[in-house]
């Protein structure tokens, strides 16, 4: 499954574990607004709808691999992302409980417990994967912002843990692309066609087996 945790760990820690609202107060040492304005409006957030491209750099290789799809969130820990290329599937987390993995052209299903996936992370996935809120990841780095044309940047530097990660913000502070350097790998991200708060049900994220496809419990 390492494979499928490349193209979709980046867009997961934006919001898997940011089950509680975070006060804004926690980072007046840092100084920064950006850091606040993005802690606000990711508490707002309760449902997302939104396209995705994402190019996956492995330097040592030289080789890129692109991705395309939607994502579907539902506050605070529902997820499926669909995969349109390179080829069609569907990932869904339920509740951080179960991944189910659908993959047609196979005609398999793939299900695993989200305890055994994440456990399966190297130390720097499993790392950025524990900083899934803005108040872990952001306490715990050197933080620096800037204003730029189309909203706002934010460079950050865990401590200790192997990765650098930016975020540029649109001009209502909400993250909308994502670029993940873990050193031999670079992962960006790009968001479109965003939805805020969408009605989203609870139905979504549950995976019916209409086809018959073999499933594959790992």
């Amino acid at each position: 499954m390492n494979k499928l945790i490349i193209l979709f760990f980046l867009i997961v820690p934006f919001w898997l574990n940011a089950q509680n609202e975070v006060s804004t107060n926690t980072f007046e040492n840092k100084g920064i607004e950006v850091v606040k304005m993005l802690i606000e409006t990711d508490n707002k957030l309760k449902s997302l709808k939104s396209d995705f491209e994402q190019e996956v750099l492995f330097k040592v290789a030289e080789i890129k691999q692109k991705v395309k799809g939607n994502i579907t969130y539902l506050k605070p820990d529902n997820i499926k992302i669909i995969h349109s290329q390179p080829q069609e599937q569907t990932i869904i987390i339920n509740s951080k409980k179960d991944i189910t993995i659908v993959k047609p052209k196979d005609k398999q299903i793939i299900k695993t417990s989200y305890k055994n996936w994440k456990s399966g992370l190297e130390p720097k996935l499993k790392g950025l994967l524990e900083f899934g809120n803005y108040s872990s990841l952001l306490e715990e780095a050197d933080v620096k912002s800037e204003k730029i044309e189309s909203g706002y940047l934010l460079k950050i530097t865990p401590k200790n843990k192997g990765y650098k990660l930016k975020l540029k913000l649109n001009s209502n502070f909400f993250p909308v692309e994502g670029e993940l350097d873990l050193g031999d790998t670079i992962v960006t991200t790009i968001l479109k066609n965003i939805e805020i708060n969408p009605e989203v049900k609870k139905e979504e994220f549950e995976y019916k087996n209409e086809n018959n496809y073999d499933t594959i419990k790992l």
